[in-house]
């Protein structure tokens, strides 16, 4: 178990820099493109295109970064100048060249709506739109330069309907997994922990007992993308929750130098614990398996990870709201739990 941990670590570092690399290549290839398509130098730039798209998006996958979706976005924006270059018509490469692209980014942008499973039909209409639109131009514009031109957006199509079936397979396999029920329910004792934060620093859930009431946040791993904009998303609204004396507490599989890591890029102003032999996770009733996901089985030889869940755990251990366990992912807002705060506040007066 300790080799796995060491090793997975290891590999995140790696993943990470192998994937910055290829967002410096998908940045010059769209450089590249944009001067061939000026050129009209069109093969050439399909190519530098195609390139441009698939480095772009292994950059976006293992950084989850602002800037890996500006360059994705800017390599689509290339793809339809290419297009338009070719002699597509407008009005209709725009859309089924963007579509899928935004399609990955709805349940990011919208993640407090969506979370991990809600409305699963969303991405796959809206890619199936793109592509009717793509197959009507084909239909009715004889007027592209090449066979090259025609065939060109099928990379655009490929990249972006593989990640959004991997979503899709993903929200469906979690969906089943929680039909036997999942995690605490308000009124029970919460379990108590003592587990390492990004700092290597002991942190116990008794520290907060009659001081502060605690947002208990599980997340998947440092790998899922969603997870991010979940922690962003907490971000923006931390000061407001410690203006409520709630003090927010992520838990997740990734060994501390994983965990600080993150800590670091998303410039978190609370702790990520390590709970790397899924210890406390199974206490909470989170764990599943989930052996459809490549980065399960980094974690243990039973490919077992987290459920996304939280949970408001008042000043004497007891938890008093529980995310939506149909929405799994969902992000818990000030105004969910003001109402419940109030009513703590009242009785401890």
């Amino acid at each position: 178990m300790d080799y796995i941990i060491s090793n997975f670590a290891e590999t995140v570092f790696v993943k990470k820099k192998i994937a910055n690399i290829a967002g410096v290549i998908g940045g010059l290839a769209i450089v590249l493109a944009s001067y061939l398509i000026y050129r009209h130098l069109l093969f050439q730039a399909y190519a530098f295109c195609t390139i441009a798209l698939f480095t772009t998006y292994v950059f976006l996958i293992y950084t989850q970064s602002k800037l890996a979706v500006i360059s994705a976005f800017v390599c689509h924006v290339v793809a339809i100048a290419a297009m338009y270059t070719s002699g597509s018509i407008m009005a209709l490469s725009i859309p089924y060249i963007l579509l899928p692209f935004i399609a990955l980014m709805v349940r990011n942008i919208w993640m407090d709506k969506l979370a991990h499973t809600f409305r699963l039909w969303l991405e796959p209409l809206i890619f199936l739109i793109a592509v009717a639109l793509y197959a009507f131009e084909l239909r009715i514009n004889k007027g592209m330069e090449t066979s090259d031109a025609r065939i060109f957006p099928i990379a655009y199509f490929l990249a972006n309907g593989f990640m959004i079936f991997d979503v899709l397979y993903d929200g469906i396999k979690i969906k089943r997994r929680i039909k036997n029920g999942h995690g605490m329910a308000a009124g029970e004792i919460a379990p108590i922990f003592c587990l390492q934060n990004e700092k290597n620093e002991q942190v116990c859930l008794t520290d907060f007992k009659g001081k502060n009431n605690v947002l208990l946040i599980f997340v998947r791993g440092e790998w899922c993308p969603m997870c991010h904009i979940m922690l962003r998303t907490y971000l923006k609204e931390s000061a407001k929750f410690r203006e409520k004396n709630v003090f927010l507490l992520v838990i997740g599989p990734d060994p501390t130098g994983v965990n600080r890591k993150m800590a670091e890029e998303l410039k978190l102003d609370f702790h990520i614990l390590s709970d790397t032999r899924l210890t406390v996770t199974n206490s909470y009733r989170l764990k599943i398996k989930a052996e459809h996901l490549l980065h399960a089985s980094n974690y243990n030889f039973e490919k077992e990870i987290p459920l996304p869940a939280s949970f408001l755990i008042d000043k004497q251990g007891i938890i008093r709201y529980c995310s939506n366990p149909e929405k799994i992912g969902e992000v818990v807002k000030l105004a969910d739990i003001f109402p419940i705060l109030q009513s703590i506040d009242g009785q401890q007066a």
